[in-house]
């Protein structure tokens, strides 16, 4: 029995090891967010364009076409899309957020809300940018034209709620 002792130690000494790391996986500071994570922008915006009647699916950016260049990149979003909204009058060019809106989908979720308050700072700055609406759930970060009224915005946010349960 002595020599039997040692060796149930260590495997209640792994097994609680196991329990303690796996609990920590699901916060924030950790991998991915659920099952959001696996949602592409692009199928984020499609899901979007069913919801919100006046949204139309615009632009899906590659690590060439990405404006921002962070696409891919350490830290930056692993997939991006563009939306316009048609009660958006103004001519500006599809996949430009003006003319709707886009989603940044990250690995994880404090990467998206660091890139939100990014935005925010920056937009702050610069009042030439103007604002625009950032919503954040989980690793998606959608970003909604300042054209659109907050009620209208915020049909945006409710969908993105739906699509990620959050």
């Amino acid at each position: 029995m002595r020599s039997l002792l040692p060796a149930r130690r260590r495997l209640i000494a792994v097994a609680a090891a196991l329990l303690i790391a796996s609990s920590g996986c699901s916060s924030d500071s950790g991998g991915s967010d659920n099952d959001t994570a696996k949602l592409t922008a692009e199928e984020i915006v499609r899901q979007l364009v069913e919801k919100v009647p006046s949204a139309r699916a615009s632009v899906v950016y590659t690590a060439d076409t990405d404006p921002n260049e962070l696409l891919g990149r350490p830290g930056g979003y692993t997939s991006k899309a563009g939306f316009t909204d048609v009660r958006i009058t103004d001519e500006e060019p599809d996949g430009r957020v003006e003319a709707g809106g886009s989603v940044e989908v990250f690995a994880k979720s404090g990467q998206a809300r660091k890139r939100a308050e990014y935005i925010s700072a920056v937009t702050e700055g610069m009042p030439m940018l103007g604002p625009e609406y950032d919503y954040v759930a989980g690793p998606v970060l959608l970003r909604v034209a300042q054209g659109l009224t907050p009620d209208e915005a915020k049909e945006y946010e409710t969908a993105l709620r739906i699509i990620v349960k959050a």
